[in-house]
Parts: C-alpha cells; sequence; structure tokens
C-alpha cells in the first residue's frame, strides 16, 4: 500500500462517516506563541466523496487558489515581517512602514486574520484618513499595507492583494506640501555671504555647488575629493536609522550605507569655487584635530564633529534651522537646496538638462524632466528658442517671457520622486 503524499490530507473513518482533513498552512497558537498546523475538515458519507474533496483542495492549493498560511493576524503577520528583516527593503524603510502601520492601520485592521480584509473596507478607511492627512500621506500607508500584503502573497498565506484594488489618494489642487519653492539667485547669495566664515559655510557650498543629497554630503570623506581633478565621488552615505519596538518605543543609531541606488554611485566635477572652499576647509579641520590631540577620531569625514566623526543628521537640520531664522532667510528644506541646484541650471540652459540629471544621481532623464520640467521653464525655453530659429522677426512680438504662476509652482510632490 502506497502512502499518499505528504500535506495532501487524511481521510480516517469516525463510525459510519469519513472525516477528511486537509493541511491549510501553519498559523500562532495565541496561547502558547508557538507555530500549529491549521487544518481544513469535513465530514462526509463516503470515502469517494471524502477523495474528491481533498481532490479539489489539492488542485485549488497547486494553482494558488487557497491560502495556506494559517490564521495570522495582519498584526502578527506585519510584526514577524517588518520587526525581524523578513521583507526585502532597507531598516529604515521597513521601520517607516511599521510606524504607519502601528499608527493608521492596526487600530482598525490589526486583530483582523489577514484573509479577512476586504477591499471595500480598506477604501472606506483610506478616504477617512484623507479627510485629515495629505495624498502622500495616505498613499505612503497604503503602501506599507500593499508591502505585507505582497509578502503574503508570496507566501501563499493569502490569495490576492486587497490593497492593490483600492484607490490610490489623489492630490487636490490647494493641498499643502512640505516642498518649497527653490531659493533665487538673489537668496543664494544672502545664504553664502551670511553662512562664510561660519561652521555652516562648507555644507552650504557643497549643497548648493553640487546638488548631493544630505545623506551623501555627510558620507563625503577626503579620500573621496580629487583636488587635482576637481571631482567628489559619491560612495556612501549616512542617516539615522530607527528601529521600532511593538510596545511603540524605539532606538536609533547612525549608520554608513552605500548609495541609495546604482546610479546615485558616481562621480561629479566641481566648480573651482567649490574645490578651493573645501582646500580651506581642510586646513581649518586639520588645525581643529591638532586642538582636539587624541579625543580626535580622524574618520577622515569632510562635514564631521568636533572630533572627527560623522556628523548627525538631526544636529545639522536643527543649526540649519536656527542659520536661516537668525539671518531672516526664507525656510526652504535641506532637501530643497537639491531643487535649487537643479532649478537654477535647467532654467539658464535648458540644455544641461542631461548634466543635471546625471549630477543629481537620477535614474533616468525622465525622472528629472518629470521632477523640473515646469519649474525650471523647459518648455518656455524650448519654444523660445525654435521661434527665434524659425521666426526670428516675429520671435520678439510674439514670444515674451511672462513669469506665469505655473512656472515657479511644483506640479507634484518632489519628494516622492527625487529623494
Amino acid at each position: 500500500m502506497t502512502r499518499a503524499p505528504k500535506g495532501n490530507g487524511t481521510i480516517k473513518k469516525k463510525g459510519t462517516k469519513f472525516l477528511a482533513k486537509f493541511p491549510i498552512g501553519r498559523r500562532i497558537n495565541e496561547k502558547t506563541g508557538e507555530y500549529v498546523t491549521a487544518y481544513e475538515s469535513k465530514t462526509f458519507a463516503t470515502k469517494t466523496e471524502a477523495q474528491r474533496w481533498l481532490n479539489k483542495k489539492i488542485a485549488a492549493k497547486e494553482n494558488g487558489q487557497i491560502a495556506v498560511g494559517g490564521k495570522l493576524t495582519f498584526r502578527q503577520f506585519s510584526d514577524l515581517i517588518l520587526l525581524h528583516g523578513v521583507l526585502h527593503v532597507s531598516p529604515r524603510t521597513a521601520d517607516g512602514y511599521y510606524r504607519n502601520l502601528r499608527k493608521h492601520v492596526f487600530p482598525l485592521f490589526g486583530k483582523k486574520f489577514l484573509t479577512e480584509i476586504e477591499p471595500g473596507e480598506l477604501d472606506m478607511h483610506f478616504v477617512e484618513l484623507r479627510k485629515v492627512y495629505a495624498a502622500s500621506t495616505v498613499n505612503a500607508i497604503r503602501t506599507a499595507m500593499s508591502s505585507v500584503y505582497k509578502c503574503a502573497l508570496k507566501q501563499r498565506r493569502v490569495t490576492y492583494n486587497p490593497v492593490s484594488h483600492t484607490l490610490k489618494a489623489r492630490k487636490g489642487a490647494l493641498d499643502k506640501t512640505q516642498v518649497k519653492l527653490p531659493w533665487s539667485l538673489e537668496e543664494i547669495d544672502s545664504v553664502l555671504k551670511a553662512s562664510a566664515d561660519t561652521p555652516l559655510e562648507m555644507f552650504f557650498i557643497l549643497a548648493i555647488g553640487t546638488g548631493t543629497r544630505l545623506g551623501e554630503m555627510l558620507g563625503l570623506r577626503w579620500e573621496h575629493v580629487d583636488f587635482e581633478c576637481g571631482t567628489i565621488s559619491v560612495e556612501e552615505t549616512i542617516h539615522r536609522e530607527y528601529e521600532t519596538f511593538p510596545d511603540g518605543s524605539s532606538k536609533s543609531k547612525i549608520v554608513v550605507a552605500p548609495p541609495k541606488t546604482e546610479s546615485s554611485r558616481r562621480v561629479n566635477q566641481i566648480f573651482p569655487a567649490v574645490v578651493d572652499a573645501l582646500k580651506r576647509h581642510k586646513m581649518i579641520q586639520e588645525a581643529g584635530s591638532v586642538l582636539q590631540g587624541e579625543k580626535w577620531t580622524g574618520e577622515d569625514y569632510v562635514l564631521s564633529n568636533i572630533y572627527g566623526g560623522p556628523m548627525d543628521e538631526r544636529n545639522l537640520t536643527r543649526r540649519y534651522k536656527k542659520f536661516l531664522e537668525s539671518n531672516n532667510i526664507r525656510h526652504i528644506r535641506i532637501h530643497d537646496i537639491r531643487h535649487t541646484f537643479a532649478t537654477v541650471l535647467i532654467t539658464h540652459n535648458v540644455g544641461l538638462i542631461g548634466a543635471v540629471s546625471r549630477a543629481l544621481g537620477h535614474s533616468s532623464l525622465a525622472i528629472t524632466m518629470d521632477v523640473y520640467g515646469k519649474t525650471a521653464n523647459v518648455e518656455e525655453q524650448a519654444f523660445g528658442q525654435m521661434s527665434e530659429l524659425v521666426f526670428p522677426k516675429e520671435s520678439q512680438r510674439f514670444y515674451k517671457k511672462v513669469p506665469l504662476p505655473l512656472q515657479i509652482q511644483p506640479t507634484r510632490n518632489w519628494k516622492r520622486r527625487a529623494s
């Protein structure tokens, strides 16, 4: 007598009836916290009927039509994959997902089984959230929840992703955004003059003169600077990474990591003025290392703390805000300085958009065009140049530069595409 393959279920006679049991996966025993095998069972009058039912279950399992993960709640599965590194995302991203889920999803759906949550109730929840939060925030919550379900789908704990059947939140015309208008040339001049001979001078020169991300600037070491060729190599990034626990507590640490994408790892040509500023800064830093003596760590960072170690982005952000307030300079986010770099260059020469895209470390020119196409007046420049080439006598008459609001207002949330 041949034995049935493992996992295909069993049939046992119970009195005059036949009990068919089919394993649907493993679940957590709420009392012991241990994983146990979960079964679906049904009683039949004949063994033939029981076998027919088992065959249907086996076929459904093989075709991905049955969840094999057992009765895990959404909270249990989220804890499992986000707090233990199962989801293949960076720890920083996983923590962001978990924070959003803990605040906005667990209170309503945390105790529901993965297989019980329906698209309709999710749509209603997202609509209610949209009344309070920006579209970008609601979509971030939606993305976090969808990522959990995608993982559950791969593990065959569910048969479909209910979040994929919901609608994305749409940004309204009057929605507020964290993104600020880039600094003008006059504002840039004010910043550079006010920061001269201050601890923030090198930071502003790097940010305005290279357009690199904050983490890339903090990860820049002197070995990445080529004074002879006038280049900097983006090889590392530094950021503060948070770890959130189920009880809501968290801890953080400074993390050194490679750039976010392959295209972010790059070598950028820098202006002579930036090279000169780096040379001056290196001399000042070397003098500081002598004063610190044995306390100097010698970790070779261009933007370092007073002991030569990596600068904390939180401390830099606080000093940045205080500097702008003290000097009566319009506040924009540090990341918006990156937008300033790109917008100023493209506005003055649309032909530089390819070079700007590479300098920013964008993975494609389409991203640069999508983000800066309107703010840098690309269409205006294109039509203006075409008019001058084809209708030189009429171009001054019909093509006139007018500062329309659309040319300076962002058309989408920059943070989503350029960060």
